[in-house]
Formats: structure tokens, sequence, C-alpha cells
């Protein structure tokens, strides 16, 4: 991950939920409590969403690229998983946001067990 990149952007996501809630807040005068919290919360589990995603997408490239490093293990048998590409994976945050994933898939060599490693 290009950290200086990726804090740009997140900078300039933070903004926009900055001034999209104030924004909201001026159209929604007699908004309760719940109802301002709901809006907030709503607003960042996009942006926890984006973040999630860049972090989980970086840490493992860094791994997958590095000679030697991509050392998954069958949770069956032990050996190490043979890479068989590219997968991509679709998970939902806790706060309702789908973030998908491409990550490397490995598959064990005697039992035949595809992983889609962690992290």
């Amino acid at each position: 991950m290009k950290t200086e990149e990726k804090s740009k952007e997140w900078q300039g996501m933070g903004d926009e939920i900055v001034s999209g809630m104030l924004e909201w807040r001026l159209q929604h005068p007699r908004a309760s409590f719940r109802e301002i919290e709901a809006e907030v919360d709503r607003r960042l589990a996009v942006m926890r969403a984006r973040m999630l995603a860049d972090a989980a997408m970086a840490g493992r490239a860094e791994a997958e690229n590095e000679p030697g490093k991509w050392a998954e293990v069958c949770p069956q048998c032990g050996l190490r998983l043979e890479k068989k590409g590219k997968k991509k994976r679709r998970m939902q945050t806790r706060g309702g946001q789908e973030v998908e994933i491409e990550r490397e898939y490995g598959v064990c060599p005697r039992c035949g067990q595809g992983i889609f490693p962690p992290g």
C-alpha cells in the first residue's frame, strides 16, 4: 500500500463525510439524537469498509509477492498449499457494507481442500 496516497484518499473521504454530515444536519434541523447517530454511522461505515479493504489487500499483496513468503498450510494435512491463482471473495463488515477482496487461492496437494487464506 502506498501509504501517502492512501492517507490522502482516506482524508478526502473523511472531509466528504464531515461536509456531507454538516449539509445533512442543515436539511434535518429537528433530527433526534438517534437519527443523527444513525446517519453518522451510515456515512462512517462506507469509509470504514474502504479502509478495511485497502488495508487487507495491501498486507496480503506484500506477503504474496515476496518469494517464499506465501506459506499457507492446509488445516487438515498441514501441507503447504499450492497456489491456484487469485480469487475474489465478498465479505460484509459489521457496519453492513460489502467489501470485495482479491487474494491468492490455494489447494492442498494431498486432500484437495481449497483455502482462501485469511488476512
